[in-house]
């Protein structure tokens, strides 16, 4: 079902920002492959933005479901990298950071989508930063 609502809101808009809550890694992780799968199968090239311990798995299933040539449009960066690339959760340093990561996409006008890991210890921690 969030599969089928995530690919009509890409259909009816080019930008869209999905905040995704789980509870289950190996839901998160299916989820997360589905929607890189869709995105590749799409024609876009993949900014994946996930941490060090559920990367691998998310790797593994999409070697098992893309080709080589399909594989080569994930572009992944380590969320804790890319977060706290200031040194602390800081939202114009992060918009900074993403605006570097995709700019090779914009200037050779490919078609991109992103998926962000981003980790906090309680919900309370960025509700004001949401």
């Amino acid at each position: 079902m969030l599969k089928s609502k995530m690919n009509q809101l890409f259909a009816e808009q080019k930008s869209v920002h999905i905040l995704y809550s789980y509870d289950q890694q190996e839901t998160y992780i299916q989820q997360a492959v589905s929607y890189i799968q869709e995105g590749i199968l799409a024609g876009d090239c993949i900014l994946l933005i996930e941490n060090d311990l559920i990367y691998p798995f998310i790797h593994t299933h999409l070697k098992a479901l893309l080709t080589t040539d399909q594989m080569k449009m994930i572009h992944r960066i380590n969320n804790f990298d890319f977060y706290y690339s200031s040194g602390s959760y800081h939202p114009p340093a992060i918009l900074a950071y993403f605006d570097k990561s995709v700019q090779p996409y914009l200037e050779n006008k490919l078609s991109f989508r992103s998926w962000a890991h981003v980790e906090w210890s309680t919900m309370e921690d960025p509700l004001h930063l949401i």
